[in-house]
């Protein structure tokens, strides 16, 4: 099964610093980290890392910083990944990483937002039944549905993280086999309520299923009338950014390698809960031989009864 991936790019700037600054307030930094990132590019990098055979498709700048983004691709094994380079800077992330490792992330997505359906289209050709299709929320609202009709058309298993939230999701959600979520997103998108309540709205609006992650509580499936707890190891949190997309790229490399649901969710809440002892956005992540390690580890659970390869 082959994994397409379509979103963002970016360069990350991480300031490290003693608490998230109030309003009006100016600080300085104890530390600086330079790093590619954007969910699209890690949640493909962090699949590829779990064994997953991954297209990915998102659009740079026309500056050192696509370069440079060219260059880190090439050293996770992504050296043909569809980087469309349209005209203005590459996309940029600032964050800012206390010293509990809790983070606020502001993101440019002018180029993300200058992909098209039309654009991906000669992917979606190459891919049909049994592939999958994961998508982030940098997209533009009409490209998410483009790409999320033309995965459905073509049979595939179509995942979307919807983060950051920028628009409303209604109408999309037929369209959508798994949604990852967050609390903050489920009570959001679903509205406020408990993380179980507010995704199982997401499944009357037409959701095939959702994980809702939980940060160090572990994760929700909710599919149907069954809601399963899959919990996460206590360990100790340096940096949070980017374990959301850890989790969503191990979950999809999982799915194509034709885990079960719960086994696939059970294996991404331990490689987001190792990338959260580490700093950085892409040099924190589990490495491949790591990503082995822990997806042996993963019991199949005997209690699921839903099919193996979809949720």
């Amino acid at each position: 099964m082959t994994l397409l991936v379509v979103g963002n790019a970016t360069v990350d700037v991480s300031f490290e610093l003693e608490a998230l600054p109030r309003p009006g307030e100016t600080l300085l930094a104890r530390g600086r980290m330079v790093d590619a990132g954007g969910k699209g590019l890690n949640q493909a990098v962090v699949a590829r890392r779990a064994g997953a055979e991954v297209i990915y498709v998102a659009a740079v700048g026309d500056d050192p910083e696509a370069d440079f983004i060219h260059a880190r691709l090439a050293a996770e094994g992504l050296p043909g990944a569809d980087l469309l380079c349209r005209s203005g800077p590459t996309d940029q992330s600032i964050i800012y990483l206390d010293r509990h490792g809790e983070n606020m992330i502001v993101s440019t997505a002018d180029r993300a937002r200058s992909l098209t359906g039309a654009q991906v289209s000669e992917r979606f050709e190459r891919l049909g039944r049994g592939d999958l299709l994961l998508l982030q929320g940098n997209l533009a609202r009409a490209t998410t549905e483009d790409c999320l009709a033309r995965g459905r058309a073509s049979g595939m298993l179509t995942l979307l993280n919807p983060a950051p939230i920028d628009y409303p999701y209604d109408g999309l959600w037929p369209l959508v086999d798994l949604a990852v979520v967050n609390d903050v997103e489920a009570a959001t998108l679903g509205g406020d309520g408990a993380p179980a309540e507010s995704a199982r709205r997401l499944l009357f609006a037409g959701a095939g299923a959702v994980v809702a992650t939980l940060g160090p509580k572990g994760a929700l499936i909710v599919e149907g009338a069954r809601t399963t707890s899959v919990p996460a190891a206590t360990v100790a949190v340096v940096d949070t950014a980017g374990a959301g997309d850890v989790f969503c790229g191990v979950l999809a490399a999982a799915l194509s390698e034709g885990r079960a649901l719960p086994d696939a969710v059970a294996w991404a809440v331990a490689a987001a809960s190792l990338s959260v002892t580490r700093r950085g956005t892409s040099s924190a992540f589990p490495t491949p031989a790591e990503l082995v390690a822990i997806g042996a580890q993963i019991q199949p659970r005997e209690d699921w009864g839903g099919d193996r390869a979809r949720p």
